[in-house]
């Protein structure tokens, strides 16, 4: 009967944490307006977008849609339901992440001989899902693209122990979902799928049936209207170093503060690999991969999150009072708990929708540009990289849109001699008078906080403002 109670309290408690994931914070990220914009248009149209849309180039600049799948699925959620509706996505996504971090440790602790179940190991999946859910489930692809990842892994790993047809149906469906949902992570499936094939051939157990399952995965990838270019858009992105203007493909700076917690898991997964390693290849091989993704940028970190439940798993096995326990929280109790705290937050979201920050973004400003344009027309707005997104989301043109691809193109080169991605990020400064002559904006809206001397540049050039608002300033032509 105690451990009954016990049981249910430690259900209660999983709901309560999960709850306290709030739904507020997974909002107001620039690339959510252009993402629902894009599936908006790709439904309203019945197409697949290979060009950029509402720029000042018109349907000139050529596109790579590598993140399709999750436009058509986020753009008609917002549609029937608005922002809570991206958050009935969110909080599927966070279900599969926990269940799927779960049994990415209970895998790990069976390939080395332990029992699945540890005590440690569900707390920490919730700690390690609080932290990813806090900084990269903001509607954008990987919230989808990290679950599924994870679940691709435990499928390798269970095949890898098991040739079951059920476990290579999985992994081949996964690789093509992830191919169309968020195409440029694929690449990480490509290359976990590489090193089960290695670790395969080295133990002597690469059958014509493994190996056809491992190439079979690789092609599935091909199945999407990217195509190749889309599964090596990691090439595209990080042409001329273009990636490093933007702040999350920089160097992470662990001596800053608000860096605390991946300077502690970087330190916590060297400690976990004297006992996660065990001579094993394939666990020599992801540690490899993970550390060179983990401690590259902020972008690539989340993939130290998301498998260090692996490495952990076998760490847990050094708490000399828990080594022998055998308590066992069940699957469908814990499936329970998860959807409790997940509805309640549901509720509160759409109880309570967010609002847009007006001052992170420029909502009074686009108000008042929208109010003085022609009906039914686009104004050619320009703005910054940060909040162009919302202005082609609320209906106007720009010269780039939040994304590098396509606007890194030669076909968007101007003045300077920029492309329109280096405009859109170095042009707010003593060249916007330049520019702004070359691209010919309806509007200019600049952010509060330039230098004094910038603005009083731009009022020379433009004139006074014609409205001022929470976020900034408009300056028409």
């Amino acid at each position: 009967m105690r451990t009954k109670w016990f049981k249910l309290g430690y259900g209660v408690l999983i709901a309560v944490v999960v709850a306290l994931m709030m739904p507020k914070y997974s909002y107001n990220d620039p690339d959510t307006f252009w993402h629902i914009e894009l599936g908006r248009y790709m439904i309203d149209h019945g197409t697949i977008l290979h060009h950029a849309i509402h720029t000042f180039y018109g349907d000139k600049l050529p596109y790579i849609p590598h993140e399709f799948g999750f436009q058509i699925l986020v753009a008609p959620l917002y549609q029937k339901f608005g922002w809570p509706g991206i958050y009935l996505l969110t909080a599927l996504c966070l279900f599969f992440l926990v269940m799927g971090l779960l049994r990415l440790g209970r895998v790990s602790r069976k390939e080395l001989g332990y029992t699945e179940e540890h005590p440690l190991l569900l707390p920490f999946v919730l700690l390690i899902t609080s932290w990813i859910f806090y900084n990269y489930f903001k509607g954008r692809p990987q919230m989808i693209s990290s679950w599924m990842i994870v679940w691709f892994f435990v499928y390798l790993r269970e095949f890898q122990l098991q040739t079951s047809l059920k476990y290579a149906a999985a992994m081949i469906l996964l690789s093509c979902a992830v191919a169309n949902i968020h195409t440029g992570v694929w690449l990480v499936i490509a290359v976990f799928t590489g090193m089960a094939a290695l670790e395969s051939l080295l133990e002597r157990k690469l059958t014509w049936r493994r190996a056809a399952v491992f190439v079979l995965v690789w092609l599935s990838g091909l199945l999407n209207p990217g195509g190749l270019k889309s599964l090596l858009f990691i090439f595209t992105v990080t042409h001329k170093n273009f990636n490093m203007l933007i702040n999350e493909w920089q160097p992470i700076q662990y001596s800053r503060l608000e860096n605390l917690p991946i300077l502690l898991l970087l330190l916590f997964f060297a400690v976990t690999l004297p006992f996660s390693l065990q001579k094993k290849p394939f666990r020599f091989f992801l540690m490899t991969g993970i550390l060179y993704l983990g401690v590259s940028n902020f972008k690539q970190n989340l993939f130290m999150w998301l498998f260090i439940p692996y490495f952990a798993g076998a760490f847990f096995e050094a708490v000399p009072y828990l080594r022998n326990t055998t308590f066992r929280f069940s699957r469908r109790l814990l499936m329970v708990a998860l959807a409790a705290g997940l509805l309640f937050n549901i509720g509160y979201i759409f109880a309570v929708p967010p609002v847009i920050d007006a001052k992170a973004y420029p909502v009074d400003e686009m108000d008042y540009v929208l109010e003085h344009s022609a009906q039914g027309t686009r104004p050619r707005v320009l703005s910054s990289y940060g909040s162009s997104g919302y202005v082609m989301f609320r209906g106007g043109d720009v010269l780039c849109d939040g994304r590098q691809d396509p606007f890194i193109t030669k076909e968007s080169i101007g003045a300077m001699g920029w492309t329109a991605f280096e405009r859109s990020m170095y042009g707010f400064s003593e060249y916007l008078p330049d520019i702004v002559k070359a691209d010919h904006p309806d509007y200019i809206i600049v952010k509060d906080g330039s230098s004094s001397r910038l603005y009083q540049e731009w009022v020379q050039a433009f004139g006074s403002p014609v409205y001022k608002g929470s976020y900034g300033s408009v300056f028409a032509r």
